[in-house]
C-alpha cells in the first residue's frame, strides 16, 4: 500500500525541481527587479523540494519501524 507522505514526497519534489528549474533558467530576467533582486523562484524551489525531502525522511523512517497491531 502506498502512503499518503510518498505521495506528498514526490509531489514536492517534482513541484520544487520545476520551480527552480524556472528560476535557473530566468537568472537574468528583469522581473526580479520587482522583488529587489531576490530570485524568489529559485528560493521557493529549494524550499519546496527540501518539504519534499523531509517528507521522503520521514517515510522512510515509518516504514522502517512498523507500527504494532491493537490488541
Amino acid at each position: 500500500m502506498i502512503s499518503l507522505s510518498s505521495i506528498l514526497a514526490v509531489l514536492f519534489l517534482i513541484l520544487g525541481l520545476i520551480l527552480s528549474l524556472y528560476g535557473v533558467w530566468t537568472w537574468s530576467d528583469p522581473m526580479y527587479e520587482k522583488s529587489l533582486g531576490w530570485n524568489l523562484n529559485l528560493i521557493w524551489g529549494g524550499v519546496v523540494f527540501s518539504v519534499g525531502v523531509l517528507f521522503g525522511i520521514g517515510n522512510r523512517i515509518a516504514t522502517r519501524f512498523p507500527k504494532e497491531p491493537n490488541l
